[in-house]
Formats: C-alpha cells, structure tokens, sequence
C-alpha cells in the first residue's frame, strides 16, 4: 500500500536549481549567494538520497518554510526549545509503505538511515545545529510524519 510522507528538518534544504558543483563563471554577480543556494540544494539532495537508499520518493513536493516556535509542540530535539526557527519541509509519497519499517517503529530504517549524514551549514538555518543529521533524542534534526493512503 503506498503511503505520502513528509520530512521536517532544521537544515535549510531549499530547492535552488543550483546543481553544478564547479565553481561559476567570474562574472557571476553574487558568490557567497551561489554557495549558500549551492548548499541549500545539496542538502536536499542529500535528504533525497538517504531515502532513496530503501525507496523511490515519488512526487517529491519543493520545500517550504515555517517559522515554528521551538518551545512548543514539535519532534525536534530537546536541545531546540528556546526560540522561534526556520524549518522546512517536503512530502513525498512510497509505493511500499513498509518499506522502512524495523520491526520496532514503522519508520525506524529510515530514520537510521539518516544518522550521521554529513550537511553542508547555510547562514538561513539553525544557529547551533552540528552539520549532520541527527535522529537523538536531544538533537533530532530531522523527522518524518506517515500519512497511510487508503
């Protein structure tokens, strides 16, 4: 049965189209804003990958952000609750919705496999997150919600 659901992080993975990994041309205007729009795509293609290490993400949504309270209801880590943040966010949609399921938690391979994950800082994101994704209780940076299509 296949399944929509959505991905919530505190990395800034806004889908710039800057795909090209070697430096622009010297008449590019603005640098530092070709790096950080760089960095922004990578690390949704990085979220992309990780996904697509157990299933095709089909129809993946572009992200968008929220400006989000930290102190109230959210499943970030306990370390975030102290401001208001920018977070982003995208669905996606599996053919096989049990296809991360561990046993335990029916999204538990996926979130495994998006321990330690190597992301690239942009100025956009949160001020005090380690440059990896992290599913800890304390430093969740990233999580999912299911939504089971019937």
């Amino acid at each position: 049965m296949s399944c929509r659901i959505t991905c919530f992080t505190l990395f800034d993975i806004t889908k710039t189209g800057v795909l090209n990994r070697a430096k622009p041309a010297d008449d590019i205007e603005d640098f530092n804003l070709w790096v950080s729009q760089r960095a922004s795509q990578c690390n949704y293609d990085t979220i992309l990958q990780v996904i697509s290490l157990r299933s095709q993400p089909d129809n993946p949504t572009t992200p968008i952000i929220h400006e989000i309270d930290l102190s109230t209801d959210h499943k970030f880590g306990t370390d975030y609750n102290t401001d208001y943040a920018s977070i982003w966010s995208f669905d996606f949609e599996v053919q096989n919705g049990s296809v991360f399921d561990d046993g335990s938690d029916s999204l538990g391979s996926l979130y495994s496999d998006c321990q330690g994950v190597p992301m690239v800082m942009t100025p956009n994101q949160y001020r005090n997150l380690d440059p990896m994704l992290d599913i800890t209780k304390e430093k969740r940076n990233i999580y999912f919600v299911k939504y089971t299509n019937e």
